[in-house]
């Protein structure tokens, strides 16, 4: 494994397990940020261990020890995140080390050198690129303690400080409207990655990463969890006839009747072709072949063009003891093959305990 193979997996040993994703889109998102950060943290180290080179150099130990100590602090911290999996934690910590290297320029350089003043709109960059849109809380509060310390410092030169504060103003506009710009798009990002593009439901990645959140949930809590699969009976006979395109139609209106009858705690998701699955957090069987029953009824009796009427079959089980997901669905799925045997546009329950092995 090659330097950038190590730094991927180090990076990857960071992501917390809450955003984590089955999602290639959603996990690259959330390892880029944290790349960000990292590369961030270690440029900032170096930066740090050099500046206390130079003061080492001009005798200005306590600077230099300052700046020592943050140069430390922010090599470690990609470790620490690695360690508690709190990223929130790490960029704040990151920002505050780098802005404090900035406060300590205002009582070393100044005034013979300026330079802090130019570093200064770093500050509400990093802010930004690690917070989001909240980094308009830290921007605002750094320039306001920078300020306090250039009063206390007695270190006030107008021209200059002016220049810097107005740099700084048009670095937080700036960068407010690309985090802005950027969360958006996140958003719009994470909702196409996850949902079904014919039906508008959730696609089979998203929902198994909310399966998989929901049956640990539903054991740890000892409340009762049930799974529905179904799927239209007959789909490749009705495509043959009236085509794709109608066929495409049917699965669009299947979903919006299935969905049409659940309750807002459940969830739906074309699981693939003409199937799709429900979860039913907090529903027994019994409730979730009754709801299943009620879908069911509600399709066969849609009537298409030329009367056609489409039917769907479904199979349903509940969480037990015994059960991980792979087990759930499996006996779900039984459950459906069965409805299938017996004739079709049938709801049937699976209960039987399923060996993978």
């Amino acid at each position: 494994m090659g330097l950038r193979g190590r730094f991927r997996a180090f990076v990857d040993s960071i992501i917390p397990p809450q955003e984590r994703s089955p999602n290639p889109l959603i996990y690259r998102t959330a390892f880029l940020r944290i790349a960000l950060l990292t590369v961030l943290s270690f440029i900032g180290s170096i930066a740090a261990l050099m500046y206390s080179i130079m003061d080492f150099s001009e005798n200005d130990f306590a600077v230099a020890l300052s700046e020592l100590l943050v140069g430390i602090l922010l090599f470690l911290t990609p470790f620490i995140a690695r360690k508690y999996k709190n990223i929130d934690a790490l960029a704040t910590l990151a920002i505050l080390l780098f802005g404090s290297v900035f406060i300590v320029a205002i009582f070393d350089e100044l005034p013979e050198d300026k330079s802090s003043f130019v570093w200064l709109s770093v500050v509400p960059a990093l802010s930004f690129v690690l917070k989001g849109r909240r980094g308009i809380y830290w921007s605002a509060g750094y320039l306001l303690v920078h300020f306090i310390f250039v009063l206390i410092a007695g270190k006030l030169w107008t021209e200059s400080l002016l220049d810097a504060y107005l740099s700084y103003s048009l670095v937080t506009v700036i960068f407010y409207f690309y985090a802005w710009m950027s969360e958006r798009y996140r958003e719009v990002w994470e909702r196409i990655a996850r949902t079904d593009n014919l039906t508008g439901i959730l696609n089979r990645i998203a929902f198994e990463e909310i399966l998989s959140r929901e049956v640990e949930n539903a054991r740890k809590n000892g409340e009762p969890l049930s799974l529905v699969i179904f799927d239209i009976d007959n789909f490749k006979q009705i495509n043959d006839t009236y085509g794709h395109p109608f066929g495409d139609r049917v699965i669009k209106k299947v979903a919006s009747i299935a969905l049409e009858n659940l309750g807002e705690a459940d969830i739906i998701a074309r699981w693939g072709g003409e199937e799709f699955i429900i979860l039913m957090p907090g529903k027994n069987l019994r409730r979730a072949v009754a709801i299943s029953d009620k879908i069911r009824r509600k399709i066969q009796s849609y009537r298409f063009k030329d009367e056609l009427m489409v039917t769907a079959s479904f199979g349903v089980a509940q969480l037990t003891r015994d059960d991980d997901v792979p087990r759930l669905v499996l006996r779900a799925d039984k459950a459906l093959y069965q409805a299938k045997r017996e004739g079709k546009n049938k709801v049937r329950s699976f209960m039987e305990r399923i060996d993978l092995k």
